[in-house]
């Protein structure tokens, strides 16, 4: 007999199918990403003495796909929720911030691929063993040649470029040797795909913090890379999913703060862990008894789940609006940004208290403590960890628009 579902049920059982398939991956790289805790902390001395993650490490990310949660599911992506992203991010930064970072690097190349044509993206995504890095850094060069660009330049700061298959590199787009100016002041500027086999590494991250991202220098010399391979935020947008609207630099930037959240409950715990258990060899009380540090737990410890609450809430805002078919409005990505940085201003705060409470303790490399002062502080050397972006948001709460150009993109 033959049963006729009606429109309205076929639609419904598909967004019961999607949402089933959403809490599938959802719970798969969450999971994936506690999986992956005592790897990453067995080898965190590997990591730190070789700059760089260890093969098991980067085995288990390809396989598990957490670098793929800003790749649409017809790409053979996670399509995580932004708020369910961060809590993968705060969970690997609490390891082992560079495994973190790499996951989180990986996000905007996959995210900017929304301004490139899909049978582009499609070859992009290709193979799911494939890792990518960026360079927002417009050091390059794209002179406009036949159907492409021929691209040249040196970036620094190229955060996993010896794992990527990929890496987009902002270019000045010119015209034979003057730059293709859009406004007085303002040259074109796109990022161009470039393949491995097509870029050089220069062996240049020799740091304390962030060891084991290998953000080295990259090198391109006269490179074809064709148009369709290159986009631009003022581009048209591909990909009609939420992964495809959500607003990108905000999303980046909540990202960053719940790395700095994973590394500031890092100290919270060392701390407790201390005053438990160090032997206090001058005159007055020891940790455990002093009202200041006492104080300085409780605080913090709420101070922590304030921020991570707020974030994941405001994130939680832009992705329903998302879903929607809506584009986030300015004000609510004001929100997402201050309250990125609020959790940023935080965990700073946190770090730093209970890194001068443990006193000599926090100078030795075998505490904890030391080891996520040195990343916390590397971290916040990135453009959007600076001021500029909260003075925006204060700027669209007072009814003026923001200043940088990549605020709402």
């Amino acid at each position: 007999m033959l049963v006729r579902t009606s429109p309205g049920a076929a639609s419904r059982a598909r967004g019961r199918s999607a949402e089933r398939y959403e809490h599938r991956m959802v719970a798969s790289a969450t999971t994936a990403a506690r999986e992956l805790v005592p790897l990453i902390t067995a080898l965190r001395d590997e990591t730190e003495r070789d700059r760089r993650l260890p093969t098991q490490i980067v085995e288990r990310l390809v396989d598990t796909r957490l670098c793929r949660m800003a790749i649409a599911q017809q790409y053979d992506g996670l399509e995580v929720p932004i708020s369910d992203a961060l809590e993968v991010y705060e969970v690997l930064a609490a390891a082992e911030a560079s495994a973190a970072w790499i996951v989180w690097n990986n996000s905007l190349p996959c995210f900017l691929s929304r301004f490139l044509a899909p049978a582009t993206r499609a070859e992009l995504f290709a193979d799911r063993r494939w890792l990518y890095a960026v360079s927002t850094r417009a050091t390059g060069k794209a002179i406009a040649e036949g159907d492409g660009y021929r691209v040249s330049g040196r970036w620094s700061l190229v955060s996993g470029c010896e794992l990527a298959e990929w890496i987009a590199l902002a270019c000045i787009v010119h015209d034979g040797e003057a730059p293709r100016m859009l406004a007085p002041g303002a040259p074109e500027l796109r990022l161009a795909y470039v393949r491995r086999g097509d870029f050089e590494i220069l062996d240049t991250w020799h740091v304390g913090g962030l060891r084991g991202t290998g953000s080295h220098d990259v090198v391109v010399a006269d490179a074809h890379v064709p148009q369709p391979r290159t986009v631009s935020p003022t581009d048209e947008v591909t990909l009609d999913r939420a992964i495809g609207r959500v607003p990108i630099i905000c999303v980046m930037a909540a990202g960053f703060a719940s790395q700095a959240l994973g590394i500031a409950e890092v100290g919270i715990r060392t701390l407790i862990t201390l005053a438990r258990t160090k032997v206090n060899i001058e005159a007055g009380p020891g940790l455990r008894d002093r009202p200041s540090v006492q104080a300085l737990i409780a605080g913090q410890t709420a101070a922590l789940d304030a921020a991570r609450d707020h974030l994941r809430r405001r994130t939680g805002e832009l992705w329903r609006s998302a879903e929607a078919g809506a584009r986030s409005s300015l004000h609510q990505i004001s929100a997402s940004w201050a309250a990125a940085h609020h959790a940023i201003d935080a965990a700073k705060f946190s770090l730093e208290g209970a890194y001068a409470a443990a006193g000599t303790t926090s100078l030795y490399s075998a505490c904890p403590l030391e080891r996520a002062h040195r990343d916390l502080h590397a971290m916040l050397r990135h453009v959007v960890a600076q001021s500029m972006w909260l003075e925006d948001a204060g700027k669209v709460t007072l009814g003026t628009a923001p200043t940088h150009p990549l605020y709402a993109v």
